[in-house]
């Protein structure tokens, strides 16, 4: 076989091939690669084919992972079309909270206390979904067996699985055992008790499988968010009182104690910085020298607790896991210098200020790993971040066609610094965005820094765009409101998207035709100053002294706005109008990170609502 025949569209675009040969070239070799091509380039179909033809003539599996379930859907709808050429046995995995049949019972369970709810089901034989998985094994293994064989929507399978009276998760876990590819999100690999499933109930070998990371500019900071772990003082209060109404009488007098002394311990001491030993000294003085150890045991072994509760229709003692568990990773991490305690007015956190050590001894078994993304530029600190040397890695730069026809402009009458986020700045802002729409032909994706920011523009400007369908992301979506709001998007005319960068529709969404013919990104996701990025700064300066802002802050602030900016630059042939609402997008150091495909065709300035309709008028008269 050839990677011709793996490839599902009429013929490869530009750079295609030599990548789709790259990705071969590495996963036959047991290299690591980076790949980086714009977004729309094709750069998902072209490493699948890579990757798949070198798994088909070596017999291995390959084991593909994306930030978002709305990715996992898109790599899977390209399977899908590979699999009308060459057939692909495929799977894809979600965590167990998204497949449960039964918890629409149990209003009051949330996906932190799901584990709890799920075990006292299966345990005591009361879910009968879970049951019929093995009473009805050829049920299930017919559904688990079509779900391999074809892309079997989510939704479609839990309507089936309903239909059989059989667990979802259990077809879904079922299909991945004669799969060739499977698609997962980013916690299969790096969160420990969802590795084991993947690894345990598949009997995979990471020595004859094939990783590939999609989005992979997002890896340090999903590592980092996953290994770290928070409490606050309200919660440490909190399970004092939930212990007591729980009758651990001995753990709420230790809680009282602990929350007591961590207080006292965080009013004296003003820096964000907290020793780890001193701290522990601190709380554990003149307690026996196995109290806070078996404090943190009591508090996360709490399972004929969490039954009880959830057996009576109450929620779990949440608030008493949670500081468990944060005992026990500040036990766990009194050697580890990456593991940065740290306070803020209202809680205390355990901060990895080194995500790539977990990145690398994740990633260590595997035969190939292969990293791709729109935006690593600078390579160097994206490999460094990661802890990948560049002497060791494959750097694959895909050349973008010149056929895509992109205008970017860059308003420097305009800033989201936090200063400067003032009534006036922001109807200078919505001024700006309604000249944009209503001079605009097709749909308009506008994405902003932060929700706050989105929903003081988004009021501004909602009664002068009359008539236009208006789509919001809003915090806390589900898949199926997030699907909704997508399918409205697409279906409708001219509709008008508020999003966030960074957020589940600036990345991995494709906006095709006159979905969206103009992205408009305004501002900066900048981090605010806390501690969380003090311990990042402080550790990266002992480290790696000059690039700890750039690493921490700016790159992936940029990233998310050059994602978001090439949402619908999804073929050569497409035109894009890019508005980049910020001045601070014209100075050197950004525009010099800056992709090409953003620069090729550039104007900087301060735009009137005339000039910005009549850049709009010449652009698409052009």
């Amino acid at each position: 076989m050839n990677l011709e025949e793996f490839f599902p569209y009429n013929a490869f675009r530009a750079g295609q091939i030599e990548l789709a040969r790259v990705a071969h070239e590495a996963s036959v070799g047991g290299n690591r690669l980076v790949v980086e091509a714009m977004s729309g380039f094709g750069k998902t179909v072209a490493v699948l084919c890579g990757t798949l033809l070198a798994a088909h003539e070596n017999d291995q599996k390959i084991i593909y992972l994306c930030r978002t379930k709305r990715q996992v859907f898109r790599v899977m709808e390209e399977i899908s079309e590979i699999s009308k050429k060459v057939q692909i046995p495929s799977a894809h995995l979600f965590s167990k909270f998204d497949y449960c049949l039964l918890k629409k019972y149990q209003p009051n369970i949330s996906s932190d206390s799901f584990r709890w709810y799920c075990s006292f089901n299966v345990t005591n034989n009361l879910c009968s979904y879970f049951l019929n998985a093995n009473l009805l094994l050829e049920n299930t293994m017919g559904l688990a067996n079509d779900c391999t064989e074809h892309f079997v929507p989510h939704q479609s399978l839990l309507q089936k699985s309903e239909e059989l009276h059989i667990c979802p998760y259990e077809v879904a876990r079922l299909s991945t055992a004669n799969a060739r590819i499977i698609v997962a999100t980013y916690h299969y690999l790096f969160e420990e008790a969802s590795k084991s499933l993947l690894f345990t109930n598949t009997q995979l070998d990471p020595h004859r499988t094939i990783v590939v990371f999609d989005e992979a500019h997002n890896l340090r900071d999903f590592i980092r968010d996953s290994t770290s772990s928070s409490i606050s003082l309200d919660e440490l209060k909190r399970s004092a009182v939930d212990s007591q109404t729980l009758f651990f009488t001995t753990a709420s007098d230790s809680l009282a104690v602990l929350c007591s002394r961590i207080e006292s311990y965080c009013s004296r001491n003003s820096s964000w910085y907290l020793d780890k030993q001193s701290f522990i000294n601190e709380i554990t003085r003149e307690m026996d020298s196995t109290w806070l150890s078996n404090l943190a045991f009591e508090l996360t072994a709490c399972a004929e607790t969490a039954w009880h509760s959830i057996s009576r229709g109450k929620r779990p003692p949440l608030s008493v896991m949670k500081v468990g568990k944060f005992l026990s990773n500040l036990l766990a991490s009194t050697d580890e210098e990456n593991i940065i305690l740290t306070k803020s007015p209202a809680s205390i956190a355990l901060v990895n200020a080194d995500p790539s050590k977990v990145f690398v001894a994740a990633t260590k078994p595997f035969w190939s790993v292969v990293l791709l993304s729109a935006t690593i530029n600078p390579s160097e600190l994206f490999l460094k971040s990661l802890g990948l040397e560049e002497s060791s890695v494959m750097l694959h730069k895909a050349q973008a066609s010149d056929s895509f026809r992109i205008k970017t402009v860059i308003d420097t009458e305009v800033t989201t610094k936090f200063k400067s986020r003032t009534p006036d700045m922001y109807s200078k802002i919505a001024e700006k965005l309604v000249s944009i729409i209503l001079s605009g032909e097709g749909g308009v994706g506008i994405f902003l820094p932060s929700y706050v920011v989105l929903e003081a523009v988004r009021d501004l400007i909602g009664n002068r765009i009359h008539g236009r369908n208006i789509i919001t992301e809003s915090r806390g979506l589900t898949n199926e409101e997030a699907n909704e709001l997508m399918e409205s998007f697409k279906t409708i005319p001219n509709s008008i998207l508020f999003a966030v960068q960074g957020g589940r529709f600036s990345e991995g969404e494709d906006f095709r035709d006159k979905q969206m013919n103009i992205s408009v990104v305004v501002g900066l996701a900048l981090p605010p100053p806390s501690p969380t990025t003090y311990a990042e700064y402080s550790y990266l300066n002992r480290t790696d002294s000059g690039s700890s802002y750039l690493t921490v802050s700016l790159l992936p602030a940029l990233r998310k706005a050059f994602q978001s900016a090439g949402r619908h630059i999804r073929n050569p042939n497409k035109k894009g109008l890019v508005f980049l609402l910020d001045s601070r997008f014209c100075s050197k150091s950004i525009l010099d990170l800056m992709p090409t495909w953003l620069t090729r065709n550039l104007i900087v300035g301060k735009f009137t609502f005339n000039d910005i309709s009549q850049i709009i008028r010449e652009f698409n008269s052009a």
